[in-house]
């Protein structure tokens, strides 16, 4: 017998026997236990140079020696916290062979400089480097107020290369900071910790794979899994109530089908009721306040607890204690955890655990190859109803369930309303590394009074594809012009069961779009005539001095400035040295009005505006000239917002556009405009 637990040897002479002999034994210096299933122990003799194949799963307990107060094995957290190290190593590097350079991404966000922090975050920090996280060290100064902490975690709740985030408690701040208003500030598939209202509620009603389990709890049931006690059936007592421990603890022990007393400051008999259990959590932040009376024979013990007590025979007058007086326990209890290197370690461990985890989900939804798309049911009707009706009797999905349908992460999604929403262009960084697919263009044929179906086709062909052969399709169309909007043709929404729904707010256009691309068209479009008119009427030396003048005495050009000289091939940086011939060339782009392209643009397809007259006015100075209104839509500034993969790449090919040509036929550009009037800047 060994501690009351009926017990098998293995030899490796007794390995091939059918079945080995039992015996009873004490436990020697040169036999090791590998395992305890229910009553009976494996143990291995020291012979063994690796564990037998024919032993199957062995669940290897590490640091069992007796220690010397007492009975009690010590159960480290230094240890157990290793292994899981060395296991999160490999789950890293597995990520980054799925998508080459991916890393998890691990944010600490500390308001203030408490010194007992910077102790804990460094840990962190170490850890994270050891195991190949990406950690970064947000600091906010003591002077942050609670929204811009709220600020701050809105910016890396959207970050797709932050996997995971924690809040270090406490706020070290001048303010009033709410902890509840700041753990729930974080997206719940981010919250690393495990303290988000969510994740709570997950832990609560049992559901252990959904959300991430509380760093510390999770780290206790590692341990007590390692000691091979039965955890189900058992009776466990958790001492302390706490957000962070204690709760989520008894939530914890509960679902693995221990039975569970939760005792706090106001509990009657504590030392009885914890002498009753046969695990024993304490987390009550009382130093040395559990004693050896308290602990049943043979018990599990893991102290939660770390308090700094007076010790004279220190250096610095201080040591580290837990909530249990651990000389007294050890000498009743079966395995022990030491203050420190018992939870504390497997806290932090945990912590990485939870965000490698974070990270592999983010990636499993990154790589996945089918949506998890749920289409909307069609109630089909003959004969077939007006696109208005059909419109209108089918319910729309919230627009944030389809985003999550198809692997769009909530910070990529800004929600216009219940029904649609604009989606961050860093949705297109993210996805860089996916498979490219295929680019399917509908293109009009035969022109009818009521269109040419290009809109309804695109439509019902991302509706075969995605719905009927679940291939995942976007139906990609710009935003329908007003005009056709109040007449018989359609307005690019399509038809009957082929169409955007609702009908009425996609052809209203009420997300803004529109209305932006319509005014910068027509400031470059009022800046054109503008700067012919200016042209006319100034000298080469007078224009130069408007464009350059002296601020303080001193003149300096600005850096699309600079991009024009270039452009013009003048090797200069110093307003000061322009020759007057260059100066002439730089101030002055002599447009030829008889081959201006860029047009004026209005969200009304008017036909009466298609030829049109301007600068009639006598102010003018006879600068008339005839032009025409386009739909906005038929803008190019449109189709630059629809094809720019980031801002960078907005600003250069907006500046490209040709906008008319000079006297000598060179094209005269956006940066050629914006160069010579900073007002343009706004495009």
């Amino acid at each position: 017998m060994l501690g009351g637990v009926r017990c098998r040897i293995i030899t490796p002479s007794s390995i091939s026997r059918p079945r080995p002999v039992l015996h009873r034994f004490s436990r020697s210096k040169n036999s090791e236990i590998a395992s305890v299933c229910g009553s009976t122990a494996l143990l291995l003799h020291s012979s063994f140079k690796q564990v037998p194949a024919a032993l199957g799963r062995v669940v290897c307990v590490r640091s069992m020696s007796t220690d010397a107060t007492g009975a009690a094995r010590v159960l480290s957290g230094n240890d157990a916290s290793s292994d899981v190290k060395e296991e999160l190593k490999k789950r890293v590097e597995a990520l980054g062979q799925k998508l080459p350079g991916f890393r998890p991404g691990l944010a600490i966000v500390q308001v203030g400089g408490r010194e007992d922090s910077n102790v804990y975050i460094r840990m962190k920090l170490k850890n994270a480097e050891a195991i190949g996280i990406n950690a970064t060290h947000v600091k906010l100064p003591r002077s942050a107020t609670e929204v811009e902490v709220l600020l701050k975690l809105n910016e890396l709740n959207q970050d797709p290369n932050i996997h995971g985030i924690i809040v270090q408690m406490p706020p070290d701040s001048e303010h009033y900071i709410n902890p509840h208003t700041i753990t729930d500030a974080v997206n719940p598939e981010k919250d690393v910790d495990g303290l988000h209202t969510m994740n709570e509620g997950h832990v609560a009603t049992g559901d252990l794979e959904t959300g991430f389990l509380p760093c510390t709890p999770n780290g206790v049931m590692e341990l007590i899994k390692r000691t091979g006690v039965k955890i189900a059936g058992s009776d466990a007592v958790v001492l302390g109530r706490s957000k962070i421990v204690g709760t989520p603890m008894s939530e914890l022990l509960k679902w693995h089908h221990a039975t569970v007393t939760v005792c706090h400051s106001k509990t009657k008999d504590l030392e009885q009721k914890a002498a009753a259990a046969d695990i024993l959590v304490v987390a009550i932040g009382r130093a040395e306040m559990v004693k050896e009376s308290w602990i049943k024979p043979g018990a599990v013990v893991i102290d939660c607890g770390i308090n700094s007590i007076d010790d004279p025979t220190k250096k610095s007058g201080k040591r580290l204690v837990g909530d249990v007086d651990y000389k007294g326990a050890a000498k009743r209890a079966s395995w022990i955890t030491p203050v420190p290197g018992g939870v504390g370690p497997m806290t932090v461990i945990m912590l990485m655990r939870n965000t490698v985890l974070a990270a592999e989900k983010m990636l499993e939804r990154l790589l996945q190859p089918k949506w998890n798309l749920r289409p909307l049911p069609l109630n089909i009707q003959t004969p077939v109803p007006s696109d208005i009706s059909i419109a209108r009797a089918q319910v729309p999905k919230e627009i944030s369930q389809l985003a999550e349908e198809i692997g769009l992460m909530r910070a990529e999604v800004n929600p216009y309303g219940a029904k649609k929403a604009k989606i961050s262009l860093g949705a297109i960084k993210r996805l860089s590394a996916c498979k490219t697919g295929k680019y399917v263009v509908v293109a009009g044929i035969t022109p009818t009074p009521l269109g040419e179906g290009k809109s309804t086709t695109t439509y019902g062909l991302a509706q075969a594809l995605a719905a009927h052969k679940k291939v995942n399709a976007i139906a990609c169309v710009r935003q329908p012009s007003q005009g056709p909007t109040f007449g018989l043709k359609g307005g690019a929404a399509g038809g009957g069961y082929s169409q955007v729904i609702p009908m009425e707010e996609f052809n209203l256009h009420l997300t803004g779009d529109i209305h932006a691309v319509t005014a910068a068209n027509n400031l470059l479009a009022a800046q054109l005539d503008a700067r012919i008119f200016h042209e006319a009427s100034q000298t080469d030396a007078a224009l130069y001095k408007r464009l350059v003048p002296a601020v303080k005495g001193k003149r300096q050009f600005s850096k699309i400035q600079l991009k024009r000289l270039v452009k013009l091939g003048i090797d200069k940086t110093d307003p000061d040295s322009l020759t007057p011939e260059e100066a002439g060339r730089f101030a002055r782009l002599d447009i030829d009005p008889d081959t201006i392209t860029w047009v004026r643009v209005v969200d009304t397809n008017d036909r009466f505006l298609r030829g049109i007259t301007v600068g009639q006015a006598d102010t003018e100075k006879n600068m008339a000239r005839k032009t025409c209104f386009n739909i906005s839509v038929a803008s190019e500034v449109m189709a630059v917002l629809a094809l720019a993969a980031d801002m960078k790449d907005m600003k250069e090919r907006l500046g490209r556009m040709v906008v008319a040509l000079d006297r000598k036929g060179n094209p005269v550009t956006c940066d050629d405009l914006v160069s010579l009037d900073f007002n343009l800047i706004v495009i």
